[in-house]
């Protein structure tokens, strides 16, 4: 490949040109052509191009063939992409940039391996590993009273883990670990003595919370966690140098596998943290939206059911009404049953080993806010992972249809790790569209068939064809970091049911290859309602580009994850990846 000739052409097109969005695009006719490569539009009336023409506001002015752009723009400025390929910048529909800023900016003991743009994490699987891991990475700190954070335990490889056995490793520094859920929190002593942990705060927040708080062991889950531990942890575990260092390594991580916009849902963002989002996630160096939809378990905790609705409205308006790095508007998130990583989902026939799983929001807290929100005409999504939740979530979105009937109000299903086909065939008669999780399959559909949920279920998981086959729109995310945020890992683990143990799980459930690309790219728009702006290249839309050096379509479907992107255009300005 002529990788000189495309280099120079678009090296000068990003020093020459400054493009962004104008709402009027005949004032300046500048132009630039994208050419000499397949163009993959995403658009089933005209899926393939020779050529994309882009104003100088960052809007696709042209899209058909080569000779045609060149007789129409004949002065446009030309940018030869020599063989590469053109598709519409990938979008990763959920993902928690909290989260991963600060989970991969601190280190990381987890069952699979971790690539970061400068360390690599090994993959540790056993009890013994683990311990010697941790153990290891307390000797490694200097300072003595510094907190050893870590993120990536998972007790279905790593074994029992307890405020006892981390006091073996240190009686005296503070050790918080963090789940690889991200919906757990293990500490020892010195940790509960640092941060003033009691038990009569922990009373004080009702019995749904203090049955998951576990003060003497030292364990925090669900509730436990989010609404009692985290707030008194985040100013030390999110501070400022923290989290900067981890929102700029997780835009380089996401910039490296395409990624042009993403959203979070149920976002997380305290007020002395909001200048850092715009500063860094605002950057004109930064080549992607960050969308936020708000959570609904903070505010109805706080301000109950007479509140929930104008303090989900007040948090809309932290960030700027518009640019991008915003809040979608009237869309609200709701948490109902637990995380499956830690095997937290409530499910309809329970779990091979008697444990059980846990509401985050109980079904009577998500019946009163959805009416709320449901009534007042916004999008509600749901994460939910167990088939119990999911056939309790139906029977409340039946209620909601009867009593005020809607049409495409877009009710999106997150993450449906567990169901069955009858569920979504009912999903589908309620208008509701689906999100997934397909990383579920490779991460974990092994481990939790001998553990916990058994073959049968754990092998069925994430039932994509089911969805494909009801004609169901459906999106892949990543929900980083429960998944490495990579748009074609997504594809590909959709795509072909493999595990990370290299085995292929259930092949009959995986997703077509075209309908996995299309949730990462135009299905994935559309869950958001942003169909007519972003997720295809079509005139009228936003110029925002993913450059792969393969045809998706025409490798080897098992190496769909290793096709070399080359960069990405943002607004219709490139941003070369950089080696």
């Amino acid at each position: 490949m002529k990788y000189s000739t495309l280099s120079s052409s678009l090296m000068l097109l990003l020093a020459s040109t400054s493009f962004s969005a104008h709402a009027n695009e005949n004032k300046d006719p500048q132009t630039t052509i994208f050419y000499g490569g397949p163009v993959i539009t995403m658009e089933k009336s005209q899926p393939r191009a020779e050529a994309v023409v882009t104003s100088k506001y960052g809007k696709i002015v042209y899209v058909g063939s080569e000779k045609e752009a060149l007789k129409q723009y004949p002065n446009s400025k030309k940018v030869d992409l020599d063989d590469k390929v053109l598709m519409p910048g990938f979008i990763e529909q959920h993902l928690h940039p909290f989260l991963a800023a600060l989970t991969l900016n601190m280190p990381v003991i987890a069952p699979e391996e971790w690539q970061l743009p400068s360390k690599t994490w090994p993959a540790v699987t056993n009890h013994d590993d683990y311990i010697a891991a941790l153990t290891a990475q307390e000797k490694a700190l200097k300072d003595p009273n510094e907190v050893l954070w870590t993120w990536g335990f998972n007790n279905f490889f790593h074994g029992e883990l307890s405020r006892q056995e981390l006091d073996k490793i240190s009686k005296t520094r503070p050790i918080g670990v963090w789940h690889r859920s991200a919906h757990e929190f293990y500490v020892n002593s010195a940790f509960i003595e640092k941060f003033g942990l009691n038990q009569a705060d922990i009373d004080k927040l009702g019995k749904e919370v203090a049955e998951q708080a576990n003060l003497e062991k030292g364990h925090f889950l669900e509730g436990g966690a989010l609404i009692y531990l985290l707030p008194r942890i985040a100013p030390e575990l999110g501070s400022k140098e923290r989290f900067s260092a981890g929102l700029n390594q997780m835009v380089t991580m996401l910039h490296q596998k395409g990624v042009t916009a993403y959203n979070e849902p149920g976002a997380f963002i305290p007020d002395y943290m909001i200048d850092t989002y715009l500063d860094i996630l605002g950057s004109e160096s930064t080549p992607m939206y960050s969308f936020f939809t708000p959570e609904s378990k903070t505010p109805y905790f706080a301000k109950g059911k007479a509140g929930v609705l104008k303090e989900v409205e007040r948090i809309t308006t932290i960030l700027p009404e518009d640019g991008k790095v915003r809040f979608f508007d009237k869309q609200v998130k709701l948490l109902f049953d637990g995380a499956i990583i830690s095997q937290l989902m409530k499910m309809k026939d329970g779990y091979t080993d008697g444990h059980h799983g846990e509401w985050i929001q109980t079904p009577e807290d998500v019946e009163a806010i959805t009416k709320i929100f449901w009534e007042n005409d916004y999008q509600i999504l749901v994460h939910v992972n167990g088939d119990l939740g999911v056939e309790k979530l139906i029977k409340i979105l039946e209620k909601r249809q009867a009593e005020y009937p809607r049409e495409d109000h877009r009710f999106t299903i997150i993450h449906f790790a567990n169901s069955t086909d009858e569920q979504v065939e009912k999903l589908k008669s309620l208008g509701a569209i689906i999100s997934v999780n397909p990383y579920y399959v490779t991460g974990f559909s092994e481990k939790f068939g001998e553990v916990g949920l058994g073959k049968e279920r754990a092998h069925s998981m994430v039932r994509l064809a089911t969805i494909e086959k009801q004609g169901i729109s459906v999106s892949l995310h990543s929900d980083a970091p429960m998944a490495p945020s990579d748009p074609l890992l997504l594809a590909w683990s959709a795509a072909t049911r493999l595990t990370n143990e290299g085995n292929v799980i259930r092949p009959d459930l995986a997703l077509s290859r075209d309908a996995a690309l299309r949730g990462i790219t135009i299905e994935a728009a559309y869950s958001w309602g942003q169909e007519e702006t972003l997720g295809s290249i079509k005139t009228g839309k936003i110029a925002n580009f993913t450059v792969l050096e393969q045809d998706p379509y025409k490798v080897e479907i098992k190496t769909l994850k290793d096709i070399p992107i080359y960069g990405t255009v943002f607004e219709g300005k490139l941003f070369p990846i950089d080696k």
